[in-house]
């Protein structure tokens, strides 16, 4: 039997969700093997993903290579999917959800008491409740993996950045300050996997 071709996309958190799914299938002697795939918002690392116009910015070549036969299931994170699924692709397997939140990586442990921050964050639901919590500060756009957007802190001497805890805890990746956003409402999904799979590969469905 051909091992199953997992499409992921190729940063390094989708190569962990990615490698998460081979082996809970090798558990249950399934071989598999990872297929790297760019995406539209992995390609463009400039431009702001709200300003892009591309509905599944991060699954659209995804589903394709899918539809395509190049693979027979992708692994997504959840909250990257748009919410109707291209016709032919179903959604295969959901584990059991990370953690949903944001946390706030800061650079100066009295961050609090600075007058104005500078605080980095490309997504509009975060800018939109940082501002709501916090007017005077200023929202600066943060794109790359986590890694980078890790650096770019300490590079560009901002105050801090906005993150999705599920995947610092994933790459095991521990800033050495940081704190929970208990205030801050989560994207939908988020810190959840999604597999998806072709609606025509019924055997592969029922493993």
């Amino acid at each position: 039997m051909k091992p199953v071709r997992i499409g992921t996309r190729s940063s390094a958190l989708a190569m962990w969700q990615a490698q998460w799914v081979q082996n809970a299938l090798s558990e249950i002697g399934i071989a598999t093997e990872i297929v790297p795939i760019h995406s539209s918002g992995d390609n463009n690392l400039v431009q702001p993903l709200y300003e892009m116009g591309v509905v599944g910015v991060f699954t659209k070549e995804l589903d394709q290579a899918l539809l395509q036969k190049e693979v027979d299931i992708c692994v997504h994170s959840m909250k990257d999917v748009p919410t109707q699924l291209p016709d032919g692709i179903v959604e295969g397997f959901v584990p059991k959800r990370g953690p949903a939140g944001d946390v706030f990586v800061f650079r100066e442990k009295n961050w609090e008491s600075l007058p104005q921050r500078t605080i980095a964050t490309s997504s509009l639901r975060r800018q939109a409740q940082w501002l709501f919590a916090h007017k005077n500060d200023t929202i600066v756009p943060l794109r790359g993996n986590i890694q980078t957007r890790l650096d770019k802190i300490q590079i560009n001497n901002w105050d801090g950045a906005v993150f999705a805890q599920a995947g610092l805890q994933r790459l095991a990746t521990n800033p050495a300050t940081y704190c929970p956003i208990d205030w801050m409402i989560p994207a939908p999904a988020q810190g959840a996997i999604l597999v998806t799979a072709r609606e025509d590969d019924p055997k592969l469905l029922e493993k």
